[in-house]
This record gives C-alpha cells, structure tokens and sequence, in this order.
C-alpha cells in the first residue's frame, strides 16, 4: 500500500475547491442505524469487503475500552441527497437546525429504500453489529449531495479501510484513462506487477476486452467478482467465441430483468450475489426467495421507485436461464476449457495452434456451401460439442468432483473407444481433419487389448514376439466380444423437480461425479432446446442446458438470443475462402433442404442412441458402461409443424434470394398427412459400422410442384458468373454462365498459362471451388501482385 509521504501527496489533492464544496454542503452531525448505511467503494452494506482480523481487534477494543463514537475522529462521513434528507427529517421530528448540535446529536431516520453513503467506517459498523449491547448505530458526519468526484477523492484516502477489489481498480483506471493520466497511474500501482502485466494485455484483447469492461462500467455489482488473476487462463484458452457470448448473454439477461440500461447501475455488489445462479421464471423456489428479498427492499437499495420494483417482479418471470455473472463465467470457465480442449485435440491432435476452437473447428468443416452455411455449421459444432459433454470424463481423464464421502479413483485415462465414437460422430457431422481420420481408422479394442499387455509385463522388463502379438490382440478382442449390454430401466433425467433442487453451490463450476452419471445421457440438443416449465425447483440437467446456452446458445422457440459469432475470415489458419455471399446460388439444389434434415434426423438418432444407452449408476462413477435404455416417447406434433414450418419459409426466403418470382414461390405447398409432419420422417439411415458413415437419402425432404423443381434444378448452371482477370494496369471483367466456367479457364490457362484464383478480397481458391462464388479473380502466375491490388475492383 502507500507509504507516509504517498498518503501526505494524497491528503494534497484535497484541494481548496473539494473544501470549499464540503463546507458547502455540511448539514450536520447525526445518529444513524446501520442498517441505514452503505460504504463505498461498492456501496453494499457493511458485512462485505471486510478484514475480519480488523473487525476482531475493534471488538475487542469495545469490550475493554467502551465504544467512543462522540469523538469527532471517530465519526462516518457520508452524503445524502438533499430531497430524501427533507424526507428523514419529517419521518424523525427534526429540522436542520437540530443537526447541528455536535455534543448531543439526534437519531435521524430515513424513508424505506434509502440510504445514506460513507466514505468510511465499514469495519467500525460491522464490529458494533456483532456488538448488540452497545446499540446498533453510529455516529455520521452527514452532507447533502456530494459531486461523484469530491466523493470519491475523499473515499479514496481511507487506504486502511476494506480492499478496493480487481473490478473497481479496472473502473477506476478505465474512467480515468482519459481524463486524468495521472490518476490512472495511481490506480495502476495498487495492482502487483503480474497482476497489472494480465491487466494489459486484458485491455489490449480486441474481441473480449469491450464485452469484459461494458459490464464491469455498467453494472457495479459485477465489478466485487472480477478476479485478474483468472483471465490469463481465459485468454490462453483460445476460446474467444465463447467467452464472448456468455458476456453478451449476461448482459443481455440483467438488461431483461432491470428493464433498461440506466437501471443496471441500481445493481450493486448483493444484488448480484443473492440473484446470479437463479432462474425465477422456472424455479418457484427461486422466485419466491428473490420476490421477498425486492419487496422487503434488501435487494436493488437505490431503486425507490416502488412502481419499478413492481415491474421488477414481473420481468423476473421472463428469465428462463440461470442468471450469469462475471464471477459465474470465471467459475463456468473451467467447464467450458475441458470441452473445448477436447475439441482442439479431436482436430488438431497434440500441436498447438494459434486460433480459437472455433475457427479450428469452422475451417475443418468440409460442407461449406456459397448460400452461407453458417446455421448448418453451428448446428453440426452444437450437436459435437453435447457428445463431448456426454462422455467429458472418457475423453479427458480428468475425474468429476466428488461426492461427499466419494473416494478419488485410482486410475482415470483417456478411453480410446471414446474417442473413436467422437472421431465417427465428427465425420458424419462433416468435420474432417487429419488426427479425426487418424482417430476413426484405429482399432479402440486393439489400444485396449496392448495397454492390458503392457500393464501386465512392462516393456522395460519383458517383450512380445513381433510375429505373434497380433493374434494375442485378436484372441483378447474377442474375448471382449463376448460382453452383454446391460440393460436398465432407470427414468431418464429431468430438467425440473418437485422436490429438492440443486443447490446454489453447484450451479456453476466443474460437474459433479453423481450428476455426471445422472445426467449425460440426457445431454440431447432437441430436448435442451425445448422450453423448460415452470416447476418447484430446477435439476443438475437444467444447470447444463443454462451453461450450454451462455456458452453455445440453444434456438428455443419463444426464445429470442442472438445467433452465434460468426468466425472472423482473417482468423482462418486455411488459405481458401471462408466467406460466403449470401446471394450466390448453390451449385447443389439439396443444398437447401439440409437444415430440414438435420432436425428430423437429429431428433431420431436420438432416440436411437438413447435407446441403445443406460444411465450409470450414481455411486460410485463407472465409465464406458453401456446400457440399453427404453425407447422414448415420441416427439410432440406440434413441434414437428412449427418446425417444419419454419422450414419452408427459410426455404421460401432462399428461393426469393435467387430471384424466383412471388408467384412461383407461391407454388411451394408443404403436403401432410393426418398424423404425419412436413418433414418426411425416416429419410436419414445411419451405418454407424466402420470408419465412414454411409448417408441414404430417401426422396423428398419437401413436396413442391415439378414447375417449381424445374426452375431450382437448372438455377446454378445458368446463373451468371464474373470473372476478373488481372494486368499490369489493373482488373478487367467479363462474364460467363456458370455451367460453361471449366471451358472458360481452359481458355485462359491456353492464352496465359499457368493461373492463380483469387476471391475479389484476395484470399486464394482452389480450382475445384470456383463454380461456387459469384465472382472469380484470375491473375498469370508470372504477373506479380500485392494486397494493395485486393479489394480487386472493375476498371
């Protein structure tokens, strides 16, 4: 902390303007209870932020010593606002003249919901609390609406009162970066220095540095659960996207239960910690306890408006997911890291790559397609990451918390056949990479069957005889071969219950071992993106559906989040082009009809793995164990319709993109029968046997007129191509149809040689690709060209 001069430089900024406003604003000397006041920096009241050794030493004092609180060193200081202080003296039978009577000063009361702010005296208030013999008040040196900055001069300069924490220090050096480089200085030397190196290069992040600091500038309570220390993790974590949403998401929920964004600086350090992790408008639980803590005016002390806290409690019904928090995304943080670790293993293997998951994994993603894939790409990335999260424990080797009582495990590793699953579930998903080929070609039981060789005779004492170990692996095998399926009848796993919740403690964070065995065959991206009703309290399985959400964002239907971030194309470790254009055709027609697919097959495979699973027991935690589950229930029809609606008009908006007229789009009637969706079901059949997966499309995924599939069929061959080949004085452009391109390049490679493709912004394509974008860039390869000649653009 400062030393004796620093505080002497300090005590020097109080200069004559911050007296004169003090004498100014003097209104007297008073009594107050200390229920009635809130210490700065976060103004909460006196039971936080605390050295509890001081507060020991205080009380101590006060039993040896008495309690001196008419000694004017001794007294608080804090400011009211003139308004409500004509309001605590009507309420305490006084005037301003009897305030000023220091020997004798009175008690002064003040209006329901408001406070009085003090620079000082938090341990002194909370060491009288634990003393209530003495009674519980204190004495305040009380003046009328303070400037913010006369405030925080004087606040600042109790360096002995309760630790300022890393978010106010961040508030603090970011306010006054601008105004007063001198005061952001001052600020800087209370961080140590490994504190203050992961504070720049916090500052410096592009991406998650401006979603971080809005919260901590716009919502105060977020700034107490701001930990520095944890965010040089974060950022080595690679897993920006993520991060970025869940900081969107919080914002986004705290704005829906505040109502506006002038009311989130009503939020202060309590309010967060009493309403993070609750879900009111599905727990009743929760909502009841949060109803009672806004109308007895413990939460929200700022907010006096009672109309406001009556809305309060009708916006509460609206928040259908865990209410986040910073101090909650450091927490989740630790969840989400195996995920995508286990995500950048399954695509890159072993080496590390300087880009985020998600940009590792878009660029895998072998199904990009001109009309914008990105739905179907985040799809695909969810649907991979619920597998991950079903079987975390199998692929990382790293245990669960423990239960009470729950002895560690001896042994944890990663399973090969797991990871084997993954690499299949991937490819069919359409992410392909080396290490996913690697993992799909290898034999899991093999792995298995030598590691049992090894363990057995270790290779530093004993050896196999090359010619005969494969038909000592083929024996072990199988014998594994001979292993039944268990077989359990088990209820499957709820969101919600009429019984004992989840507890607060363990909504955030690491999984438990028991809810890790509870819970992860019920990890489904259909039944995580359903509404979840209202009920007594909610389950460990609704708790992952909330962090999937912040993390990844489920598409509910009466739910309106924003979609997931886009990965940015200067990110992308592939030389090829990442951007699509949304008005270029498809050269595949059952382009359009994927999505469609993908969530009825989604829905049904499903229900195939599931019935084909069973739960693991509770206790202890048994990994890999198959089970057969029975078969659910079928989907409800109504989410079959809506869905399927929404189908067709995405497909009618696709259509209009290509310039189809009202009149043929019209044409597109979805056909059903009784009983049956608009998505034909059974149109998607699996092999899940082998390394690859086979895909069987059965006809039609939408029944539409002929007239209409002849205008669609024919649409990307004769849709119009330009091309713009590149000289020494710059681009010229000519056009082709886009059935006739590979007959154009054969034309040009014969004029010019060999040719360069190049997206108009400069990233390089393949050959193979060009039918796919709507304009094509073509430069000899004996011409020499720099980024200055991108954006390429018609002379």
């Amino acid at each position: 902390m400062f030393n004796l001069q620093a505080q002497y430089d300090r005590l020097a900024l109080l200069t004559d303007e911050v007296i004169e406003e003090k004498n100014a604003r003097f209104r007297g000397i008073v009594k107050v209870p200390i229920d009635d006041l809130v210490f700065a920096p976060d103004f909460v009241p006196c039971d936080y932020n605390i050295s509890p050794a001081k507060v020991s030493r205080l009380k101590r004092i006060f039993r040896t010593e008495g309690c001196n609180r008419s000694e004017p060193s001794n007294f608080m200081l804090g400011t009211i606002n003139q308004n409500v202080l004509l309001e605590a003296l009507q309420l305490s039978q006084l005037t301003l003249d009897d305030l000023q009577d220091s020997e004798r000063p009175r008690m002064l009361y003040l209006p329901r919901f408001q406070y009085i702010r003090c620079a000082n005296g938090r341990s002194r208030a909370a060491a009288v609390l634990d003393t209530p013999r003495l009674g519980t008040w204190w004495t305040v040196e009380l003046y009328a609406d303070l400037s913010p900055k006369t405030f925080d001069i004087i606040a600042e300069n109790y360096v002995n009162e309760g630790a300022f924490s890393h978010g106010y220090i961040c508030e603090r050096i970011l306010h006054h970066r601008i105004k007063s480089p001198s005061e952001e200085k001052r600020w800087w030397a209370r961080l140590t220095k490994s504190l203050g190196c992961i504070l720049k290069s916090l500052l410096k992040h592009p991406t998650i540095a401006p979603p971080l600091f809005e919260l901590i500038q716009n919502i105060p309570g977020m700034r107490d659960g701001f930990e520095i220390g944890t965010w040089h993790k974060i950022i080595g974590g690679k897993c920006d996207e993520e991060v970025i949403r869940y900081m969107e998401f919080t914002l986004e929920s705290w704005l829906k239960l505040m109502g506006s964004k002038e009311a989130l600086h009503y939020v202060d350090t309590e309010d967060v910690r009493a309403f993070q992790l609750r879900v009111p408008g599905v727990s009743q639980v929760d909502y009841r306890y949060l109803a009672g803590l806004i109308e007895s005016g413990v939460a929200f002390k700022r907010l006096s408006n009672t109309a406001e806290r009556s809305q309060l409690l009708h916006r509460m019904k609206d928040i259908k997911y865990l209410l986040p928090s910073i101090y909650t995304l450091q927490k989740d943080f630790k969840y989400l890291r195996l995920c995508t670790d286990t995500m950048k293993r399954l695509l890159c293997g072993k080496n590390k790559i300087p880009f985020t998951v998600q940009v590792l994994a878009y660029d895998a993603f072998s199904r990009k397609a001109p009309i914008g894939p990105n739905e179907v790409f985040f799809e695909r990335l969810k649907r991979l990451y619920i597998c991950i999260m079903r079987d975390l424990v199998e692929l990382t080797g790293e245990w669960p918390l423990l239960e009470d009582g729950e002895e560690s495990p001896e042994v944890c590793f990663r399973h090969p056949e797991n990871w084997h699953r993954l690499a299949q579930e991937a490819r069919r998903l359409g992410f392909e990479s080396d290490e996913i080929r690697r993992l799909a070609a290898e034999n899991p039981d093999d792995q298995v069957a030598l590691k049992a060789l090894h363990d057995a005779r270790p290779s530093s004492l004993y050896e196999y005889n090359q010619s005969e170990l494969q038909d000592i692996l083929n024996r072990i095998v199988n014998e594994f071969n001979r292993a039944r399926v268990r077989v359990s009848e088990e209820d499957q796993s709820t969101f919600t219950t009429i019984g004992a919740g989840e507890p607060i403690t363990r909504r955030c964070g690491r999984q438990y071992s028991g809810a890790y065995c509870r819970d992860r065959w019920s990890f489904d991206l259909v039944g995580f993106s359903r509404p979840v009703s209202n009920s007594r309290d909610i389950t460990s399985l609704f708790v992952r559906k909330s962090v999937f959400h912040a993390f990844w964002r489920l598409d509910e239907d009466q739910d309106g989040d924003e979609p997931m971030l886009q990965p940015t194309d200067s990110s992308s470790p592939s030389p090829r082009d990442d951007s699509f254009d949304s008005t270029e055709a498809p050269s595949d027609p059952d382009t359009y009809d994927e999505p469609m697919m993908e969530i009825n097959s989604e829905s049904r495979q499903t229900n195939m793995r599931q019935s084909s699973r069973q739960k693991a027991r509770r206790r202890p935690l048994i990994t890999n164990r198959g089970r057969t589950r029975a078969k659910q229930p079928p989907r409800n029809q109504k989410m079959h319709r809506m869905k399927s609606r929404r189908a067709v008009k995405k497909l009618r908006r696709q259509l209009a993109t290509q310039g189809l007229p009202n009149q043929q789009q019209s044409a597109i009637q979805p056909q059903t029968t009784a009983g049956q969706p608009l998505v034909v079901q059974d149109r998607l059949q699996l092999d899940r046997r082998g390394t690859d997966t086979s895909r069987q499309l059965s006809e039609g995924s939408i029944n539409v007129s002929s007239s209409v599939m002849d205008l669609i069929v024919p649409f990307g061959q004769d849709a119009e191509m330009q091309i713009l080949q590149y000289d020494r004085s710059g681009w010229r452009a000519r056009s082709c149809r886009r059935g006739s391109i590979s007959r154009m390049i054969d034309d040009v490679k014969s004029q010019l040689g060999e040719v360069d493709f190049y997206h108009r912004e400069g990233r390089a394509i393949a050959e193979h690709e060009i039918s796919q974008y709507q304009v094509v860039c073509i430069v000899p390869r004996n011409n020499a060209i720099s980024d200055a000649d991108f954006p390429a653009e018609e002379l």
